[in-house]
């Protein structure tokens, strides 16, 4: 729920006093979809254990006296033995169940009063009524009186009612007034709709006419498609789903005069409403501008500095139902007076719009448009506008190479469903050989974005075969893809394995490019065919290059991700972090929807890592939100890491469950890689070692050379082996550990190999080793197997009953693993600490708890130095607005400076 803070805080204070056992009202009053019935929701939940009582009043039912009262009160019946004599008989006969005269009604409602605190003997009771205005008057007026008589009988009453209607009966009650959302929350509530980069005027319009009103808002992200929202240019004439309002809209609609109602599309048609321009525009076809007063009138728009139409479907209405004449005829007005102004995007829509026939200026320069459209991170609308110049168009070259943009963006922007149905009518047509080269490339990273797995890879080979010779930097692009997915096939991949790719690669005898990336596809290829230190070597070297170039690149580029997955494999969690981060920014920036859910995935890994998992929590539904949008199916690696550290075992269960038959099923080794790790992670913590160890071995089954998954899942083999006492196999797994991961060199993999060693080395050596996890991993990034080296290193001194330094090692592992929110390793360290003689220390309150998640989320770029203006930009919020929430964040963490932030958030931000 966006906002409404304050109507949240009246609930849970009402809640609060029926907990108590006081008796308490409120009466939720507000437009129609304003959210009153959302706050319900919220009232419901927010119960918990209390007794609830619901009932909506049905307009159909207005007039059957009794009707919603008996609704009501019909799960209490077993109550109504206890009531008095009359009161009992009085609702009897009112509910039908005896015989008698029509009870007089006060005495009705003395007995409902005395029905429901009754209930309420046996436990707090909450009568939830939605709709009042259209509740019978006989119930009605029972409910208010009875409203406005419970003092401490532990009831609590909210109704909510249209503050267009009548408020019969519910005089005396507290009444909250409900409006529309604040413009920030409406903002962010139409963007996550829409979900994608909106132009701020375009933005700015629906959000006037909407007046903050979420299911306004809601209507009409129904009806415009994204690219509409995005630029505020209606695409079509056709709605994208068309509802019954907009209907409504076109019956009033018709009977304006015709001098109104092209006005009125001169209006819809042009994407910002400025006066200036319409009126300007209505000056060329002859239109007064007095000729909107029936539309005013009518209440369908207001005039000022813009022309603003009362709903944004009144605009979509008026647009969808005319003409193709006179939409030709509106847009060469506005077309006109567009000519040479500053959005050269409407110009050139405009343009476009007014001819009738192919005009290859107009097409071009539309597609020109596009172009500045995909710049400014709008591919889906940019292949709309490309769609459009198609239409007048005759020219051959630039109609094939049209298409093959609009196959590329439609996937960029997560819509793969319709870029695979144009890639497979472009596949028909009569080609160039390099645009059928591209098409076939793009074939194949649409079924690689669309599941990320192994099957995408011949595509992209025998799309790479084809572009070597006449295209040598795109095929080495595919390439580089074809290396991206060969990774996630990994050992389940039947043709187009990692060393088929490397080998291909290399036989193909590409010029050697200057790019970063080249250098990495190089790199990559050694390591899998090479091996050895100079390989890894010549890794960290490209990965080193890779970083310093990403941080000047703002072009969305796919590889972005294999450079992040060569970091994980040389277990360079400093380049990951800064990688991953540079990826999921440049996608994000782009409205790359094909690329973002991955990136957000390998982003979600690192904060794991790093021991944030709240920010790994905020990634983790980023991701969700974006792939259930768009049809992906990317394995959730963010997931079922982030469960597996918290120690949630029923989602993790839930999740592999999912996750690994699908993922062998699209040959995505990685996929079932991760969900074993996850599992064996999870029963390590649990003390499950020897289930630990058979997900371990399921993991590291489909291990190769740059598989960083099946690595962490040989830690995890090692350390349940070892404390299984299962010495060889210990011992083996440590060698295999040694043997792929020894060359990185990095003090991660240093300090995670001293850690590993130590359990399975003498007594006698074992302390050197965890002494060395500890100091090594403590200069690392990596404070998740700081913590764990610390829990190791505690429970094998409490072994050697050296109980004080046990304790002390002990209670720092518990300090990490509860500041991150690691319950399961938590737990394991507050029973080991319990054993070593001390009681837990266990924090009783937690940031988490006290702040939201945006606040925590601004908390913690505040307290990494980002000013009010960059934590604006970065979150979609206004300056003012980060100000307020951090004014929120001082007086819950009861400090004064941002300087007092990290110390208040114990530890939990790094």
């Amino acid at each position: 729920m966006l906002d409404r803070q304050f109507e949240r805080t009246r609930l849970d204070d009402l809640l609060h006093r029926v907990r108590e056992g006081q008796s308490s009202t409120l009466l939720l009053a507000g437009g129609p979809g304003v959210g009153k019935t959302e706050l319900l929701r919220y009232l419901t939940a927010q119960a918990g254990a209390l007794q609830i009582l619901q009932v909506t009043g049905i307009q159909s039912e207005v007039e059957l006296a009794y009707s919603a009262l008996h609704q009501l009160c019909r799960p209490l019946m077993r109550s109504m033995p206890a009531l008095p004599d009359p009161q009992r008989e009085a609702l009897e006969t009112t509910f039908g169940i005896r015989a008698g005269a029509t009870p007089d009604r006060l005495l009705v409602g003395l007995a409902t009063l005395s029905l429901l605190a009754e209930a309420a003997a046996s436990g707090p009771l909450v009568c939830v009524i939605d709709d009042a205005q259209w509740l019978d008057a006989n119930s009605a007026q029972v409910l208010g009186f009875v409203a406005r008589r419970l003092e401490a009988e532990g009831v609590g009453m909210v109704f909510a009612v249209r503050t267009d209607s009548e408020l019969r009966g519910f005089d005396g009650v507290p009444r909250i007034d409900v409006g529309g959302l604040p413009m920030t929350e409406a903002r962010r509530l139409l963007s996550s709709l829409a979900m994608v980069p909106i132009d701020p005027r375009a933005l700015e319009r629906i959000l006037d006419e909407a007046e903050g009103n979420p299911l306004v808002l809601i209507e009409t992200a129904r009806a415009f498609s994204p690219a509409e929202i995005a630029t505020g240019i209606i695409l079509s004439s056709r709605p994208a789903r068309p509802s019954e309002l907009e209907a409504h809209f076109s019956r009033r609609l018709h009977a304006l005069p015709s001098d109104t109602q092209q006005f009125l599309l001169l209006s819809a048609a042009e994407p910002f409403a400025d006066a200036q321009t319409i009126t300007a525009a209505a000056s060329g076809l002859g239109l007064s501008p007095a000729v909107i007063a029936p539309a005013v009138a009518a209440e369908l728009c207001e005039v000022g500095s813009t022309v603003r139409f009362r709903h944004p479907l009144i605009r979509s209405a008026v647009y969808r139902n005319a003409s193709e004449d006179a939409l030709r005829t509106a847009h060469a007005a506005l077309a006109a007076v567009d000519a040479g102004g500053a959005d050269t995007v409407s110009s050139a829509w405009h343009r476009a719009l007014s001819v009738d026939g192919p005009d290859e200026d107009a097409a071009r320069g539309l597609a020109a448009a596009a172009d500045r459209l995909l710049l400014r991170g709008g591919p889906g609308a940019s292949a709309e506008l490309l769609r459009q110049a198609l239409k007048i168009t005759a020219d051959e070259e630039c109609t094939q190479e049209w298409l093959v943009r609009i196959v590329q963006r439609e996937m960029l922007a997560g819509h793969f469903d319709n870029a695979s149905r144009d890639a497979t009518a472009l596949g028909l047509r009569e080609l160039s050989p390099r645009v059928r080269a591209e098409a076939k490339l793009a074939e194949a990273r649409i079924e690689f974005a669309r599941s990320r797995g192994g099957i995408a890879v011949p595509l992209l080979l025998d799309a790479a075969a084809q572009l070597a010779d006449t295209e040598p930097q795109a095929a080495q692009e595919a390439f580089l893809e074809a290396m991206s997915g060969a990774l996630f096939g990994g050992r389940l991949a039947r043709v187009g394995t990692l060393g088929q790719v490397a080998a291909q690669w290399r036989a193909a005898g590409l010029p050697k490019g200057a790019r970063p990336a080249d250098e990495l596809l190089g790199a990559l290829s050694s390591v899998v065919i090479d091996g050895g230190s100079p390989a890894w070597e010549s890794l960290h070297a490209a990965l080193s290059t890779f970083r310093s170039a990403a941080e000047h690149s703002a072009k969305p580029v796919p590889w972005l991700w294999l450079a992040c997955v060569a970091a994980a494999a040389a277990w360079d969690l400093e380049s990951w972090d800064a990688l991953s981060l540079r990826h999921v920014e440049i996608s994000r920036h782009a409205g790359d929807y094909s690329e973002l859910p991955i990136a957000l995935s390998s982003r979600a890994l690192v904060h794991l890592f790093a021991g944030d998992l709240d920010a790994a929590a905020d990634t983790v539904r980023e991701m969700a939100t974006i792939t259930s949008a768009t049809g992906g199916d990317v394995s959730p690696y963010g997931a079922i890491g982030l469960a597996a550290m918290k120690g949630d075992d029923a989602t993790l269960h839930q999740l592999i469950e999912g996750t690994i038959p699908t993922a062998e099923q699209r040959a995505e080794a990685t996929g079932v890689a991760i969900a074993c790790w996850g599992a064996a992670l999870l029963d390590n913590s649990r003390g499950r070692y020897d289930s630990a160890a058979d997900w371990a071995r399921r993991a590291v089954a489909l291990h190769h050379s740059l598989h960083s998954t099946t690595a962490w899942a040989l830690v995890e083999w090692v350390e349940a082996a070892a404390r299984s006492k299962r010495q060889p196999e210990a011992e083996a797994a440590l060698a295999e550990l040694e043997a792929v991961a020894g060359s990185s060199g990095t003090e991660w993999v240093k300090g995670v190999l001293a850690r590993s060693r130590a359990l399975v080395a003498d007594p006698s050596d074992a302390e050197r080793h965890h002494l060395e996890a500890i100091r090594r991993l403590q200069q690392s990034p990596s404070r998740f197997d700081h913590a764990r080296s610390c829990l190791l290193y505690g429970e094998w001194l409490r072994r050697q009953k050296r109980l004080p330094e046990s304790r002390a090692q002990l209670t720092k592992a518990l300090e990490i693993f509860d500041s991150m929110g690691a319950a399961a390793f938590s737990a394991r360290a507050s029973g080991e600490l319990s054993a070593a003689g001390a009681l837990s220390r266990r924090s009783t309150t937690s940031a988490p708890s006290v702040l939201t998640t945006q606040e925590m989320q601004i908390a913690r770029l505040a307290s990494q130095g980002y000013t009010n203006a960059e934590m604006a930009s970065r979150m979609f919020l206004s300056s003012r607005t980060v100000e307020h929430h951090l004014a929120k964040i001082f007086a819950k963490l009861q400090i004064s400076s941002r300087h007092a932030i990290e110390a208040a958030l114990g530890g939990l931000v790094a």
